[in-house]
């Protein structure tokens, strides 16, 4: 039987009530590095100091009176200390084991306790442990810093990350089941725009404030169910801010010249691409330096703000209004011809008439409208509304004119 045993590729000691070694075989000589001859004979834990001597005698007499074999969980992973000097950058500093302990048919008085190395297989469950460790730490990180959106195929939320309910005030039970044009975010394309950006989205807040994000579908992140997906929500708030600061005059709010040049180009470029006319308006408040020498100028700021007011009021959603200078104002009225264009100014005009501007009473302002003809330049356009208006002015104030179309119209 020792010759048996001592092929084996797991360790084979035989052993008695009181652990006392009766058999040893060459696995247990190799890796326990105790000849045979110097175990046998020898109790367990004076060979191995630190064995658990009381937990294995019970293991061993509970199987002897049993006779069935019993099994052994070593609170360390290992019951008997072996070295290990085969794996690199191991989690384990000794030997993991699996110990059996079986009732001798031949002896009743004697136990065969069988130890296999599992070493490889506990070091693949730790290195899967840490893994998994790892990517539950990451998915934490994303979800405490990504704003992720679940989207089903009816286009409805279906989870968020933590990051996202904090940035909008939502809970995942109001959350669940609205639609993306509910939150904002429409029939969302996720693809570039031809400018390369993303595509920005103003969604609600919980307290129906703005979040400004960009949106894109994560690649690569796909739930658990088939049909849905997963939106990466960019803040882009901040940024936002400091765009309309950009483009916004300090005092009335209404849009600053460069924006309303950039207005302006984009316009002539509808025009050209789509067909898409449009005029503008150009507006002078009349006699405005008497309201600051008579009043002083935190009345001129309080009336231009005022009169802001007014003119976005008045005038159509989709018209872009800008402080051109001082006291002027211009206003692009797209898909308006002259008359439109007329017709909007007069009642601007009107509409200021008619308003009572404290402390100074009544106000009144003149307007120059121009249609912009086919392949006439910005720079065209603006002079022949900029000579309308010194007409209304010359006129007599508080009243409208119409530039006349140019006589060949400056290439755009």
């Amino acid at each position: 039987m020792q010759s048996v045993a001592d092929q084996l590729s797991s360790g084979i000691l035989i052993v008695d009530q009181e652990l006392t070694v009766l058999a040893w075989n060459r696995w247990m000589s190799q890796h326990a590095e105790i000849d045979a001859a110097a175990a046998v004979g020898q109790p367990l834990d004076a060979l191995f100091p630190d064995l658990p001597a009381a937990t294995l005698k019970r293991r061993v007499k509970a199987a002897l009176q049993l006779q069935s074999p019993s099994y052994l969980q070593p609170r360390k992973g290992y019951l008997f200390r072996v070295a290990l000097d085969r794996i690199i950058d191991s989690h384990f500093a000794y030997m993991q084991q699996r110990i059996r302990i079986l009732p001798d048919e031949n002896q009743s008085h004697r136990a065969i306790i069988v130890v296999d190395d599992v070493t490889a297989t506990r070091e693949a469950e730790a290195r899967a442990a840490a893994a998994a460790e790892a990517s539950r730490r990451y998915l934490e990180l994303i979800d405490n810093h990504v704003m992720t959106l679940g989207v089903d195929a009816n286009e409805r939320a279906t989870r968020a990350s933590s990051a996202l309910l904090q940035a909008s005030g939502w809970t995942l039970e109001r959350l669940r089941g609205t639609t993306l044009d509910a939150l904002g975010l429409g029939q969302l394309d996720t693809q570039d725009t031809d400018d390369g950006q993303l595509p920005e989205r103003a969604v609600l807040r919980a307290d129906g404030s703005t979040l400004w994000v960009r949106v894109r579908k994560a690649q690569g992140l796909e739930a658990e169910a088939g049909d849905e997906h997963y939106l990466v929500l960019q803040d882009i708030s901040l940024q936002k801010e400091i765009q309309a600061l950009s483009e916004r005059d300090a005092l009335t709010g209404a849009y600053n010249r460069m924006k309303f040049d950039q207005l302006l180009l984009e316009a002539i470029s509808a025009e050209q691409r789509y067909g898409q006319h449009f005029s503008l308006i150009l507006c002078d408040i009349d006699h405005f330096k008497r309201i600051n020498d008579n009043h002083g100028h935190l009345v001129g700021d309080s009336v231009l703000k005022q009169f802001t007011t007014l003119l976005q009021v008045q005038t159509r959603s989709n018209d872009q209004l800008a402080r051109w200078g001082g006291e002027e104002f211009v206003v692009l009225l797209p898909l308006a011809n002259a008359e439109a264009a007329r017709t909007a100014a007069e009642k601007l005009r009107q509409a200021i008439l008619a308003a009572h501007w404290p402390p100074i009473g009544k106000l009144s302002a003149s307007f120059g409208a121009a249609f912009h003809a086919p392949q006439e330049s910005a720079d065209s356009l603006l002079d022949r509304a900029d000579v309308a208006l010194y007409q209304a002015k010359e006129a007599g104030r508080n009243r409208v004119c119409v530039a006349a179309a140019p006589v060949s119209a400056p290439e755009a």
